[in-house]
């Protein structure tokens, strides 16, 4: 199997087990509301750090089980392409890579019951023009555990013995935007009713024109002009990198009959002012 088809089968099963303050454990049987497992933080790094800097960052590892764990630590770039869909590569092969410039030390760590580590990542930003624009990378925290030997009950020849051993990793997604790009060139593609399997929702598709990586939230306020009714739709919040689209479904709850004001607002980090779509339409 190639590298890349590795880390594409790997993060596939990783990225289920994704929480925003990484935490991975099982219940304690004296409390019930006490937790054991191993937690690591931060769960992202948004860097912004100017050609030539250099600077470094810690993660924590903290293994707050009874036995030992040990954790390989590995840096990969990846490349999100249409709608979001990624492409995960190795280090220093992403067109946006960030892990050419990122030393993480030690990349084996071992952490005995109860023990807490620390992780130095440090970022080196080159003096040039490719330190001038945006880069991002994920950082992976993978529990190295050792292979048991598996014993063929069948002994005819004719049969392999197959075993799997469960293991967990944790992904840190880091971003660099560089002070000179454009965080703020967010712009809609579309905005409109749709018919779903499950009633009517509100789309939504938005593009990064700007060469930054823009912090987003984006929420629909909803009103009734028959009655004057208003409400806002969950908001959502997202990362969205250069040249990338990014679509969302809000869906509607049971609206009565009348006529309806949507405006779609999107409100990012480093704005001056939020964009905003509008849309009338009627539920009959």
């Amino acid at each position: 199997m190639s590298p890349k088809a590795e880390i594409n089968l790997y993060l596939l099963v990783l990225f289920l087990m994704f929480t925003s303050q990484a935490t991975i454990g099982q219940k304690n049987n004296q409390t019930a509301r006490k937790t054991t497992g191993v937690s690591v933080s931060p769960s992202h790094f948004h860097f912004n750090l100017k050609q030539g800097d250099i600077k470094t960052y810690d993660i924590t590892i903290n293994n707050s089980t009874s036995t030992k764990k040990e954790f390989n630590i590995n840096v990969y770039d990846f490349d999100m392409n249409g709608k979001g869909k990624s492409s995960f590569l190795p280090a220093g092969k992403g067109k946006y890579s960030l892990a050419k410039w990122l030393n993480v030390s030690p990349t084996f760590v071992e952490l005995k019951a109860k023990e807490i580590k620390k992780v130095k990542v440090t970022i080196s930003v080159p003096n040039t023009d490719d330190g001038r624009k945006a880069a991002w990378s994920i950082l992976m925290v993978e529990q190295e555990a050792p292979r048991e030997n598996l014993i063929n009950a069948n002994n005819n020849g004719n049969t392999v013995a197959f075993g799997i051993v469960p293991t967990f990793a944790f992904g840190i997604f880091a971003y660099q935007n560089p002070p000179n790009v454009l965080t703020n060139k967010i712009e809609f593609r579309d905005f409109q009713l749709k018919n779903t399997k499950d009633g009517k929702s509100l789309y939504i598709e938005v593009q990064n024109q700007g060469d930054g990586i823009a912090y987003c939230t984006s929420y629909i306020d909803l009103t009734n002009l028959d009655t004057g009714d208003q409400q806002r739709l969950k908001v959502k919040n997202f990362t969205i990198v250069p040249e990338l689209i990014r679509d969302f479904d809000f869906n509607l709850p049971n609206l009565p009959k009348g006529k309806y004001l949507a405006i779609g607002v999107l409100d990012y980090d480093s704005a001056d002012e939020i964009q905003a779509a509008r849309m009338e339409f009627e539920i009959n």
